[in-house]
């Protein structure tokens, strides 16, 4: 006898046999999965099940990151060529295409399994069709002969890079890249606030770079040393070129004393504005900006109740797979059942059990104990699906 038929979970508990076992069996089925309470399918929806489950497994998206990528190359090689005025490969051509063709597949796929409504629901949705669309224009704008009129059709392919973006789902459930998806998911997270926190620091600069047109425009002028650089002249005489000063000289920090260390040294009272300006970009608006931002997608993290859910996914299934080695490891006959006594002894011996059941604050009175709220059935050993659920679980 197999461990999914011992499962309790997975099991009809309506007797056929019985009057009320035969209404029981006409109604819906229900079987436990996990935590949470499931109703079985129709019979006529199985195959959108398995479509839904293939879109939305890994190996997929391993597949479409690849394709991703090849489309990345194959638009720089594009891109490269009409920058040098001669033809694409055509091999490239093809493959683009190919690329192409897999992403309509695959967002008419998505389309068809979670419908419009879901499916236009997730802005990544939105984005798959315009890239899409993009994509496709770009055919018909080349087959029409629009683009031998300077039309760079290569901007629109292009745009399908975006796609790249699809790769955080991805992304969060491989542990190893974690961090980069967080990273991604920031600079998603915060554009809107990076938007504003850049119209914040062009206009600090404006006002900077209007005091500096005013005061240091006509030192500049009248000062000989500036009269071989007729760019420190034209970088103070109007407003927007004293903001692309500052932004070269403050926000890059590209020769800062180029125009700053002879002025301040002939008129020392201008230092106000130069290291004033220097200080308040750097100091005041760049640490705003920084602290808007992670305090931005902290309460977008906060916020964001489907994120935690599937992270928090992950993460069983990866303590799961932990408590599979374990058990394999304390299994030492092989039954695929583990007794009291095999499991003290692996809590003596295993280090990597030890170590779970110290920070969960259980000894061995409280192990024997948490071994018999596991073994439901009373049969005095545990199966290996009992085992795989995390203690933290049972004990709640």
């Amino acid at each position: 006898m197999d461990d999914e038929a011992l499962d309790p979970h997975t099991q009809d508990f309506s007797d056929p046999t019985s009057s009320l076992g035969r209404v029981k069996s006409e109604k819906k089925k229900v079987k436990l999965a996990g935590s949470f309470v499931h109703s079985s399918a129709d019979p006529r929806q199985h195959h959108w099940k398995r479509l839904r489950k293939l879109l939305a497994s890994i190996h997929l998206a391993n597949f479409m990151a690849l394709v991703v990528l090849v489309d990345a190359y194959c638009t720089c090689v594009d891109i490269d060529a009409s920058a040098a005025g001669v033809h694409t490969p055509g091999i490239f051509t093809t493959i683009a295409t190919m690329c192409l063709v897999m992403y309509t597949l695959e967002a008419a796929a998505l389309l068809l399994a979670f419908g419009p409504r879901l499916f236009f629901s997730d802005w990544i949705g939105t984005l798959d069709v315009i890239i899409v669309s993009c994509g496709w224009a770009e055919k018909v704008i080349t087959a029409a002969g629009v683009g031998s009129i300077g039309f760079r059709t290569a901007v629109l392919r292009a745009l399908r890079l975006v796609r790249i973006f699809r790769l955080l789902r991805s992304l969060k459930r491989i542990r190893a890249l974690r961090e980069l998806y967080k990273l991604a998911l920031m600079m998603a997270t915060c554009f809107k606030a990076l938007l504003w926190c850049f119209l914040l620091c062009f206009m600090v600069m404006t006002v900077w770079a209007m005091l500096m047109v005013e005061v240091v425009s006509p030192y500049v002028r009248e000062m000989g040393v500036f009269s071989s650089c007729p760019q420190c002249t034209r970088a103070v005489s109007s407003v927007m070129d004293a903001n692309l000063l500052l932004f070269k000289t403050v926000i890059a920090g590209d020769s800062w004393g180029e125009v700053a260390v002879p002025v301040i040294q002939e008129h020392p009272e201008t230092a106000v504005i130069f290291i004033g300006s220097s200080l308040s970009l750097v100091f005041g608006v760049l640490n705003l900006i920084v602290a808007v931002v992670v305090d931005t997608f902290a309460d977008a993290r906060q916020h964001d109740v489907q994120s935690l859910a599937e992270e928090m996914e992950v993460e069983i299934d990866h303590d799961r797979k932990i408590l599979a080695k374990l058990f394999q490891r304390m299994d030492r006959d092989g039954s695929g059942q583990l007794s009291l006594q095999e499991l003290i002894e692996g809590a003596c011996q295993d280090p990597a059990f030890q170590s779970r059941l110290r920070v969960m604050d259980i000894d061995e009175q409280d192990l024997e104990q948490l071994f018999h709220m596991i073994d439901q059935d009373g049969s005095g050993s545990v199966w290996r699906w009992q085992f795989h659920w995390p203690p933290e679980q049972v004990g709640a």
